[in-house]
């Protein structure tokens, strides 16, 4: 690194004495512009991580391998960073905090079965899915959020969230502007949650529209292998009843990471009175 020369530099005495006393100028101002880079504060960015090293900017100065250049590289907190600001952004931060797999409750096999495949799905390749489908108070929604979290930390994916009736509905109310511009976000998502598919009354036959939409949207994430999560209260039969073509491909898409569960109300915690899964 060659080195400054002041001499022609109208300093002040006090700045010029100062500069005088140092070896390499040069140096000295490479290390004060890295100094001054990782002393700035940013300024809260919703992912709730405050962080002393970087301060909160994400990434760390220091000198290149060869000790001539500044070289920014990420700090340690950015990944969690970036997957709590992923999380925020489609409306899942606070539930991961609390519908995790540690958190999940294994007193029955049905509960242990379901958690082994969640956490084995993740070590899947992205083009497989997950599916949870039948009886409601089993955990379903539990283990799909923290499969879903884990799958956003890990692979690093934007996901988006779906709860199916309130979703659909908007969809449906204002489907040629801004619905149609919904669906194609939810289609082309990286990942995605679709989590109540077909929520409603068993006896209620679902419409043709409600059908429609869910083929569309599915069968684009089969076509081009896109990771997906599906909670649904329909069993694995009665979604082929309902629909062949579309219970088709989440299987094909699941292979074994799918889990059917039988009618019991002995199987919902919510009747227990002992807490949630």
């Amino acid at each position: 690194m060659d080195a400054i020369d002041f001499s022609g530099l109208p300093l002040p005495p006090e700045v010029r004495a100062a500069m005088e006393r140092i070896k390499d100028p040069a140096r000295w101002l490479l290390e004060n512009k890295i100094r001054t880079y990782n002393e700035r504060i940013e300024a809260p960015d919703g992912s709730g991580i405050d962080c002393a090293v970087c301060r909160n900017k994400g990434f760390v100065a220091g000198l290149d391998e060869d000790g001539l250049h500044m070289r920014v590289r990420p700090c340690a907190c950015r990944n969690r960073r970036m997957t709590a600001l992923r999380l925020k952004r489609c409306g899942m931060l606070e539930r991961a905090k609390t519908c995790t797999f540690d958190s999940f409750r294994t007193d029955t096999a049905l509960q242990r079965r379901m958690k082994e495949i969640a956490q084995s799905w993740l070590d899947a390749g992205d083009s497989h899915w997950l599916a949870f489908c039948g009886q409601s108070g089993v955990g379903k929604t539990h283990l799909c959020t923290a499969a879903f979290v884990q799958a956003v930390a890990r692979r690093q994916l934007e996901g988006e969230y779906l709860l199916w009736g309130p979703a659909i509905r908007e969809i449906k109310a204002d489907l040629f502007d801004k619905g149609a511009e919904q669906l194609d976000r939810w289609k082309r998502a990286p990942l995605l949650y679709v989590d109540d598919l077909f929520k409603g009354r068993p006896d209620v036959p679902l419409s043709d529209a409600d059908l429609r939409l869910a083929f569309e949207l599915l069968d684009h994430r089969y076509n081009n292998a896109l990771p997906t999560i599906l909670s649904t209260e329909r069993s694995f039969p009665q979604l082929v009843a309902l629909d062949e073509a579309i219970a088709g491909r989440i299987r094909e898409r699941c292979g074994p990471w799918i889990v059917s569960i039988a009618p019991g109300a002995e199987k919902n915690y919510r009747f227990r009175g002992d807490g949630a899964v």
